[in-house]
């Protein structure tokens, strides 16, 4: 209690500070969701909307996700209806979303140049790079070894290896409110959607708090969400609560220009957690700070039920 006391203390004792350098670049993994855009008459509902909001977003692409429903070249279009927009930079997810930790290196660098195979030309047409990469659940590898080794093979291939420092589970989020409006249930879906902002809004207040305690300063916040149906319709509900909190939206390049993204990790194993975490050296206050992170326990109760009830 008196840790986290500590960290409130702190991040309203900097909000002057916050009100004026907040700032955060949109970044979506799993990208294209060609069960959705079949599902919408071969429309991305996602790609409409971002289309109005007037900001910058990074993409992160599993190549596999073409091959998901026999509508292969349709989903080719759709790829690079994504790529050809002129406020998207292109990033590799790998082609099939393996971990890893689990996979070892060699299939792993498999997956890496076949998830490049179609959108390193489809970027090349539209003047782009393909430069950026983003591990499957932002697990780098079981210990430091194998870090260093894939973080070779990327660095030869002229990749950066991209982080996220604020994430809220809208991957369990969507689950909830996809179930809800396929029973008729609007109003608990709209609840749904509602919570999945007020959470994140949450979690953007206590990465910047974290983020004071760790570097000293305000960070350039990247936030991580996916290609879903929830994001379709609360991202720009949640871009618009980020505005009005002064948060600018800026690109991933602006936001890796941060020297914060130069720190060194202190956290060599496979999860997936915040990069904020992984500036921390000393592990004891790591896992405190995680332990005062904001949750939603209802959802992810409901998750777990959700879950179950499948099997």
């Amino acid at each position: 209690m008196r840790k986290y006391c500590s960290l409130l203390l702190l991040l309203l004792t900097r909000m002057p500070v916050l009100a004026q350098e907040r700032s955060v670049s949109i970044t979506i993994d799993d990208v294209p969701n060609v069960h959705l855009y079949a599902a919408s008459g071969n429309s991305s509902g996602l790609l409409a909307k971002l289309d109005s909001l007037n900001l910058p977003v990074a993409i992160f692409i599993n190549e596999g996700n073409l091959k998901r429903n026999n509508a292969f070249e349709q989903n080719k279009k759709l790829l690079q209806s994504w790529i050809s927009r002129p406020y998207v930079t292109v990033g590799n997810h790998s082609y099939s979303h393996p971990n890893y930790g689990e996979t070892g290196f060699e299939a792993f660098k498999e997956e890496v140049l076949k998830g490049e195979e179609l959108s390193r030309e489809m970027a090349r047409q539209a003047g782009k790079k393909l430069e950026y990469f983003r591990f499957p659940f932002n697990g780098m590898g079981k210990d430091s070894a194998e870090q260093a080794r894939i973080g070779q093979f990327l660095t030869a291939h002229r990749y950066i290896s991209t982080p996220f420092t604020v994430e809220s589970e809208d991957w369990l989020f969507t689950q909830l409110y996809e179930k809800a409006l396929k029973e008729g249930k609007t109003e608990e879906a709209k609840a749904i959607g509602n919570r999945y902002v007020d959470l994140s809004l949450q979690l953007f207040e206590y990465f910047d708090g974290v983020a004071l305690k760790v570097t000293g300063r305000p960070v350039r916040q990247i936030y991580l969400c996916h290609d879903n149906l929830l994001n379709t319709d609360y991202l720009p509900v949640l871009v618009q609560k980020l505005k009005e909190k002064k948060y600018r939206l800026i690109s991933l390049a602006e936001a890796m220009d941060d020297q914060a993204y130069r720190l060194p990790l202190h956290y060599h194993g496979n999860w997936g957690f915040s990069w904020l975490y992984r500036w921390v050296k000393d592990a004891d206050e790591r896992r405190s700070l995680m332990r005062m992170e904001p949750a939603d326990k209802e959802a992810q109760q409901a998750y777990e039920a959700l879950t179950k009830s499948k099997k």
